[in-house]
């Protein structure tokens, strides 16, 4: 894929988000890569110290902490249409605390934080752009936060079913049951019960 053919995905991308009036010769969508994992690939390992973010174009990754004794706690599911990466890490500089890996085939756009904020500075476009791509992932996780702490398990569940329903179709069962903070065992007695 050319560097064209990149840059033109990321302005339909960022018209089917109304931000139209981003300079096509801008350096940040110059700096965009396309890029494709498959199924279990890794876009990003934690401990990392890449700060690539991704816009996804199709597919469907996951997000997860490894516990020091080598569990994983999934913290999030993004879709094609999305951007995602290890956010804070990119603004800090600190290590990625967090793995991304695709469970669907995936197409991205990938860019590094940094050129997004160098190109911010020089063009409100794109500082306007980049403002509000960073409050969308933090409104979602700061929603995901609220429903983990206040809701119990069958909420927490039933939450997932209003707010991302396809994810019961696209992700394996104890993938689900790790997001929602509790085991296989309990996410089959809750889909009984919800189901019966």
């Amino acid at each position: 894929m050319t560097r064209e053919d990149t840059r033109r995905l990321a302005l339909e991308w960022l018209q089917q988000r109304q931000l139209t009036d981003i300079d096509p010769a801008s350096p940040w969508l110059q700096a965009m890569l396309t890029r494709t994992y498959a199924v279990d690939d890794y876009l990003l390992h934690a401990g990392d110290r890449d700060h690539t973010l991704f816009i996804l174009l199709s597919g469907l990754v996951r997000l997860f902490y490894t516990t020091p004794d080598g569990r994983e706690r999934n913290k999030a599911f993004y879709r094609g249409g999305q951007l995602t990466g290890a956010v804070s890490a990119a603004m800090t500089g600190a290590p990625a605390p967090f793995s991304i890996q695709a469970l669907e085939p995936v197409k991205a756009l990938a860019f590094s934080y940094q050129a997004m904020t160098d190109a911010a500075r020089e063009d409100t476009a794109v500082a306007h752009a980049s403002q509000q791509l960073l409050a969308e992932a933090f409104i979602r996780n700061e929603q995901r936060e609220a429903m983990l702490l206040t809701c119990n398990a069958e909420q927490r569940y039933q939450w997932l079913l209003d707010q991302e329903p396809d994810l019961t179709r696209r992700v394996a069962q104890f993938h689900i049951a790790s997001y929602l903070g509790i085991d296989a065992v309990s996410l089959s007695r809750l889909k009984r019960k919800i189901k019966g």
